[in-house]
């Protein structure tokens, strides 16, 4: 069971995306524009997978509900991180530089590549001991 302190970090971020989609969402037209409003708040989403992907490698299992050696495990995990925090900064970087119309899809279409990735090292395919 966690304890409560576990749980400050994560509303923390939450507390800090709300007030900084809020303060985005009131800013005045004449102080932001729409367009500029759009690609802020997504390089925001961006971040989130980011910090969260980080994380990743980090995190550790119990010894004994691995399925497989605590190396292979790790190093699914470390490709995973990587892989994701790479697909979250070229969400970014489409949020800020792709044209609006099509930020979303360039973005989502990299984050998908990457956790594609991810979800196939994790499964076997790709890694060295998958190969023979």
């Amino acid at each position: 069971m966690k304890s409560a302190a576990s749980f400050g970090r994560p509303l923390l971020g939450a507390a800090l995306i709300l007030a900084v989609s809020g303060a985005l969402a009131w800013a005045a037209p004449e102080h932001i524009s729409d367009e500029l409003k759009q690609r802020l708040v997504a390089a925001l989403l961006g971040a989130v997978v980011v910090i969260y992907a980080n994380a990743i490698p980090k995190s550790l299992t119990a010894l004994a509900q691995l399925r497989c050696s605590p190396e292979r495990e790790q190093a699914a995990r470390r490709f995973a991180g990587w892989s994701l925090v790479l697909g979250g900064i070229n969400y970014m970087l489409a949020a800020l530089f792709a044209p609006l119309g099509a930020m979303h899809l360039v973005g989502g279409s990299l984050l998908g590549v990457a956790l594609l990735a991810a979800v196939l090292r994790c499964y076997g395919v790709g890694s060295p001991a998958a190969r023979g």
